[in-house]
């Protein structure tokens, strides 16, 4: 069955650790930064799912996306129980008073790559940056990336700026940008592209709970 997105929950959080484990040899979440994004306020967080083969998911709306993964206020549920096979998330961050989203973490696992599962999630969450009102969308990415920063620009994001010592690690990052346009279609999530990066954190532990990449 077609892998599908929703909202990440709670009951994701051991699914997103080990993600987080199996994908990054630094700079990974805790479970406790995990799940303060997943349930901010001003962020939102996707998982990409393979489903069960007895259910049957319903297609998202373009022009509502949060309201069409998943029932309204089911993302606080500690009862929900999530499906099986997590293959990847990712998390946009957005500011009071601000036109402008970031974002913040985007994790593919290894073994899910090249299917065009990424670009198709990268487009889900510049909806919602679209939906919340932004106008840019901005990211940062190890410097040695190469196949998340050659997925950013096919996406149409550009390099403004260079970060020294951006990680753990020591390892700069690319600082990038892409303009988004309000008033025209956001992008329909099901053209994919041709294979994708996979895993890229676009910044170090920093703000949220005492870290989050």
């Amino acid at each position: 069955m077609t892998p599908i997105l929703r909202p990440a929950i709670r009951a994701d959080l051991d699914a997103l650790v080990e993600l987080e484990e199996v994908s990054f040899d630094s700079d990974w979440f805790s479970r406790r930064q995990l799940s303060h994004l997943i349930l901010r306020a001003h962020a939102r967080t996707l998982v990409i799912i393979q489903p069960d083969d007895d259910v049957i998911p319903t297609a998202p709306a373009v022009d509502d996306v949060m309201a069409a993964l998943w029932p309204a206020g089911s993302v606080e549920r500690d009862d929900a129980t999530p499906l099986r096979s997590v293959l990847g998330y990712g998390t946009v961050l957005f500011r009071r008073n601000s036109r402008r989203a970031r974002l913040y973490s985007f994790c593919l696992h290894p073994e899910s790559r090249g299917r065009g599962l990424a670009q198709r999630m990268l487009t889900s969450l510049e909806q919602l940056a679209i939906a919340q009102g932004c106008t840019q969308f901005d990211l940062e990415v190890h410097t040695g990336n190469g196949a998340a920063i050659a997925l950013y620009e096919r996406h149409g994001f550009e390099k403004c700026g260079r970060l020294r010592d951006y990680y753990a690690d020591g390892a700069a990052a690319w600082k990038m940008r892409k303009a988004l346009t309000l008033d025209s279609p956001a992008p329909v999530a099901e053209e994919l592209a041709a294979g994708d990066a996979g895993e890229a954190h676009p910044g170090p532990p920093s703000t949220v709970n005492a870290g989050a990449a």
